[in-house]
């Protein structure tokens, strides 16, 4: 009786046979590798991170020319046409032509550029006029960003009776004067001009006299009401304050200015009533509006300062004079 058929051996070509003999079992350090690596990949911190990087990817490209168009776009559109075409009307009262607001906008794109490119090569770091002008461009800026309340007619009127004499129209001064030319008399100016004085006492009529004897001078030797302010502007202020606080009637001197030495007769001082609240109220109004904004201002500045830390070093010359000063 036959026995049970064998099933027939699979044929091997030889090369895969001999693959197959000599192929060897995963080594326990491969085993290990694979199985920390599925590990990780089952963390949620590596599925969130991959998932970032998928969208981030994504975005660059379906973005790819945002950020370069942002920065190297220079837009003229019509809030900038508008701008350079009020600037032109303001300065040349009248609309520009389309050849004057073609060269507006070439220079707008020209300086737009340069002000791009000096930025990027941090031209606007440790510079003093840039930092002046940003300074400033805040300053204003808050200002117009600042909304002072209405003031109440209490406010007002303690604004008023605080600042009373700024409020009182100027005296109005006449005089005249007599000129003693530093470079005509030289070494001598100072006795002629007591000679002068001397001479201008017996005179009946002032501003004659002082035509007939004094220098020839640039400017008038008569001025009918002028304010303490106005004889500033001709003659400085420290002639201006002395001129105010003569007596009248008599001549003075001498009184010296930028021009040289002056001999004065007062001829009048008009005085003038403090005005009541009533005639004065508009004035009052702006002028406490203003001191008000600056307050606003002020205040503005010390929050913004408090939110920095000010480290303010010694100066080693200081240091050093305190030094020298302390030493035996």
């Amino acid at each position: 009786m036959a026995g049970p058929r064998r099933r027939p051996e699979p044929y091997c070509p030889p090369r895969l046979a001999q693959a197959s003999a000599g192929a060897t079992a995963p080594s326990p350090k491969d085993r290990l590798v694979k199985e920390r690596l599925s590990r990780l990949f089952k963390e949620p911190l590596v599925h969130f991170l991959i998932l970032g990087l998928v969208i981030y990817a994504g975005y660059a490209w379906l973005n790819p020319s945002d950020e370069s168009e942002s920065d190297l776009v220079i837009r003229v559109g019509e809030g900038e046409r508008g701008w350079m075409r009020t600037s032109f009307e303001k300065r040349w009262n009248r609309s520009p032509t389309p050849k004057e607001m073609d060269g507006l906008i070439q220079e707008y794109v020209r300086e737009t550029a340069f002000y791009r490119e000096a930025l990027a090569m941090g031209l606007d770091e440790d510079d003093t006029i840039v930092r002046r002008r940003l300074s400033q461009k805040l300053e204003f800026l808050v200002q117009d960003l600042i909304d002072v309340p209405p003031p109440t007619d209490e406010q007002l009127e303690a604004y008023f009776d605080e600042h009373r004499a700024t409020y009182r129209a100027p005296d109005l001064i006449t005089f005249s004067h007599a000129f003693v030319d530093p470079d005509m008399r030289g070494a001598e100016a100072e006795r002629h001009a007591v000679t002068v004085q001397e001479a201008l006492k017996n005179a009946d009529d002032p501003t004659s006299a002082a035509k007939e004897l004094g220098d020839p001078f640039m400017l008038q030797l008569y001025y009918p009401e002028r304010t303490e302010a106005e004889i500033s502007k001709l003659f400085g202020g420290d002639f201006a304050r002395r001129v105010s606080e003569l007596s009248l009637g008599t001549w003075h001197g001498p009184v010296l200015s930028g021009y040289g030495t002056h001999l004065v007769y007062l001829h009048d001082r008009r005085s003038f009533p403090e005005p009541t609240f009533a005639e004065v109220q508009d004035r009052v109004v702006e002028d406490w509006v203003a001191a008000k904004r600056d307050e606003l201002n002020e205040e503005y500045r010390e929050r913004l300062i408090e939110k920095y830390t000010i480290v303010i070093e010694d100066d080693p010359a200081s240091v050093a004079v305190a030094k020298t000063e302390a030493s035996p």
